[in-house]
């Protein structure tokens, strides 16, 4: 009967997890699906950024014309009479710079969300490898002791994952050494 009893509460715990992980994934896919919207304005905005440039720089080779135009012909440098240029310029560069502020702002929101999907996943990770412990320690598989040990070592994981990926995007940019990123986490993981 004992066996039962552990059985039916090893049950129900995979129940309640499988639940709350199907909720996660479900959540994460829209996230996913957010982020690519995101990526696809970025995109939209990148490509108008890019027209501009190109029109920008027509405007300056106009400019860069008629000045050596009249340099030639005159042999001085001096007015050029560029005005109807830098007035149709104008609006141009302020919608480049108003572009290279949305972008900017898009970036950072998906960054945001990328992080968000990250600790999701790393709470999903705990999740699951707590539900196993949990099972092991029901079915007596493993101790008291063994059961706390583990479930403190993934526990550390999920709360350290701002520092652990700050660590890591240091060694992505080349601020700290491979030895360094690993001995910094090993440090966090102790």
């Amino acid at each position: 009967m004992a066996l039962f009893n552990k059985l039916k509460t090893v049950g129900k715990t995979l129940g309640k997890t499988a639940g709350g992980i199907a909720d996660s994934i479900s959540n994460n896919m829209a996230e996913a699906n957010s982020l690519a919207v995101e990526k696809v304005k970025v995109s939209k905005l990148e490509s108008e950024k890019k027209g501009l440039e190109n029109e920008i720089n027509l405007a300056y080779m106009q400019i860069g014309k008629k000045f050596v135009e009249i340099a030639i012909e005159t042999n001085e440098i001096q007015d050029i009479g560029v005005m109807d240029v830098l007035q149709m310029l104008d609006p141009k560069l302020s919608r480049k710079k108003e572009i290279e502020k949305e972008i900017i702002e898009i970036e950072k929101k998906i960054k945001d969300q990328q992080i968000i999907q990250e600790k999701s996943k790393i709470i999903q990770e705990y999740e699951i490898e707590k539900e196993k412990l949990e099972k092991a320690f029901q079915m007596e598989i493993i101790t008291k002791n063994e059961y706390e040990e583990k479930l403190n070592l993934i526990s550390k994981k999920r709360d350290n994952f701002e520092e652990i990926r700050r660590i890591e995007k240091q060694y992505e940019i080349g601020i700290i050494s491979l030895m360094e990123k690993e001995i910094k986490i090993k440090e966090l993981m102790k």
